[in-house]
């Protein structure tokens, strides 16, 4: 009997992703699909965000002209700066990249940087904002 070279592995994985949900009943889901792609300077350790570019639907033109979150971006790290935005059942999912448990975690700058998204989403839908 041969060895498989390529075993996959079962069970629980160590990789731990945060989701933000905003609820959106009833959207046209190719707007709310985007994802930001980051102008970077430095390499490997040392990479920072020095511009963002939101590429996909017409939610990407509200992002990309929101300055406050553009430079909320520049200020946190590289990894934690590739978001994603997709439309979900009800709703829109922001989240970024998978970390392991030594590298995942949620900062505050992080979290107001997702909470300026959520934001820019509600502007874009129509719907006002809701206060906390």
């Amino acid at each position: 009997m041969t060895q498989d070279l390529n075993p996959i592995s079962w069970g629980a994985q160590d990789r731990y992703q945060a989701h933000f949900i905003v609820k959106m009943p009833g959207i046209s889901e190719d707007d709310f699909l985007v994802r930001a792609k980051l102008q970077t300077k430095g390499h490997f350790a040392s990479k920072r965000v020095v511009g963002v570019q939101w590429i996909g639907g017409a939610l990407a033109d509200i992002l990309n002209s929101d300055d406050t979150l553009k430079t909320m971006m520049t200020r946190i790290p590289y990894h934690d700066a590739q978001i994603s935005v997709e439309p979900t059942k009800g709703g829109i999912r922001i989240h970024g990249k998978w970390k392991d448990s030594h590298e995942f975690s949620m900062t505050k700058e992080l979290f107001a940087v997702y909470d300026r998204i959520a934001l820019d989403i509600k502007k874009e839908s129509g719907s006002p904002p809701v206060q906390s």
